[in-house]
């Protein structure tokens, strides 16, 4: 869509079936605050609460994932002297913005996607550009955007595999809202042949590049575990379990390292450990780490990486159960040995850019991990080989944010 282009509305159907939703939406939003410790969640959500500051870039992005993906572009769009609104969907994300950003930047949630708090929300910021993650669609949050003539670029851009079966209404409400973007920056061809089956026109979308291949330089984190450990990052309800329970009896003396991707679950995986009878210490309570703890629950925010770049084998969460896996830079970056499990959708560039068995290990169950993580601690110049290749791999991809800076700035 054009910048003088009106746009077309989400539609009446779309609109009325919002209004069922919208006390299923609120009961939610409670649930989801109290869960993850921001009780204020859903009136924020209700009431388009957010910070304000004069011309400014809204990036949005879901959730901590998303966030964690941004946040060097967003560093890159304050170093250029821009005000910056970085709204998420969850608390969790939330979280994640105040603890990286601070005051450094305006930040919120978005409101429920409804014609009355959208409204609102646009009409209490001063926005001049906004850049919307991956596949945040919400229709009437994006219609209410170009209403209040913001011009709209989606960056990192993908379409779920959910999104891409849809059929009938769902999908022109879909095709619809992609058409709110003036351009759509994408990671690939075949995001861009996604984009397209769905009715995004083939002028609006740019590949630039995925933006999780870009980590920002660090200085050196700090050690907080002086025991040798592996760590399971990242990970699901269940897989924890399935982590601690096919560990071989020969592996005992090393700790392992839980770090969720929701540390909010932390009660239910201590729950997991004593039903297993293993010795456990919790990061949150500040407990110690002793000579016979067997099992540490890193269930802060804020130091994973900190716990990646002393481990002595990464194992990727998210890839043992539906998940699709999780962002695998991270680790590659530190020059950690890395294993993924089979579940992959999300995490396929990644496998590919870092190369099976050259950069990164990935396996077909957790037992199959554990024969690889054996092989590693016993064979350290092989884990080592593998860590210097991710890292290799990664210092060749070229400048993603600067890339998508390239393409931005034309409509700052």
């Amino acid at each position: 869509m054009s910048a003088d282009a009106k746009p077309a509305s989400p539609g009446m159907a779309y609109r009325l079936l919002s209004l069922p939703l919208y006390p299923l939406w609120i009961l939610h939003g409670i649930k989801h605050g109290h869960k993850h410790g921001l009780g204020a969640y859903v009136f924020m959500r209700m009431s388009g609460a957010a910070g304000n500051r004069a011309d400014q870039v809204w990036v949005h992005a879901s959730s901590v994932g998303e966030v964690r993906t941004a946040t060097p572009l967003v560093h890159a769009l304050l170093k250029r002297g821009e005000a910056v609104l970085f709204t998420s969907f969850t608390a969790t994300g939330l979280r994640t913005i105040r603890h990286h950003f601070g005051d450094s930047v305006a930040s919120g949630v978005i409101p429920f996607d409804n014609y009355w708090d959208c409204r609102r929300f646009f009409k209490k910021q001063s926005i001049k550009l906004g850049l919307v993650m991956e596949t945040e669609l919400w229709p009437e949050l994006l219609y209410q955007a170009r209403r209040a003539d913001i011009e709209l670029l989606q960056i990192n851009a993908r379409l779920s595999r959910k999104s891409l079966q849809t059929r009938g209404f769902i999908r022109r409400l879909l095709s619809t809202t992609l058409d709110y973007f003036t351009r759509i920056l994408t990671r690939n061809e075949r995001d861009r042949e996604a984009l397209l089956s769905l009715g995004a026109s083939a002028e609006r979308i740019g590949i630039v590049g995925n933006l999780k291949a870009q980590i920002e330089l660090s200085p050196q984190h700090s050690r907080l575990l002086e025991r040798d450990y592996l760590i399971l990052a990242s990970s699901h309800a269940g897989e924890e379990q399935q982590f601690l329970q096919a560990r071989p009896p020969e592996l005992a003396s090393y700790l392992l390292v839980l770090a969720p991707r929701h540390p909010d679950r932390s009660a239910a995986i201590q729950t997991q450990i004593e039903t297993l009878g293993l010795s456990y210490a919790v990061r949150s309570k500040a407990q110690p780490v002793e000579a016979g703890t067997e099992v540490y629950l890193a269930d802060t925010l804020g130091e994973l990486k900190s716990l990646l770049a002393y481990a002595r084998v990464v194992v990727m969460g998210g890839s043992f159960d539906r998940s699709g896996g999780h962002n695998l830079i991270e680790p590659a970056s530190l020059g950690r040995a890395i294993i993924t499990g089979p579940s992959d959708n999300n995490i396929v560039e990644d496998i590919e850019m870092l190369q099976h068995g050259k950069g990164v290990l990935q396996v077909g169950d957790m037992a199959a991990c554990w024969r690889e993580i054996k092989r590693l601690l016993e064979q350290p110049q092989e884990a080592e080989a593998l860590g210097r290749e991710a890292q290799a791999r990664l210092a060749q991809q070229p400048d993603i944010v600067q890339q998508y800076l390239t393409e931005i700035t034309p409509y700052l």
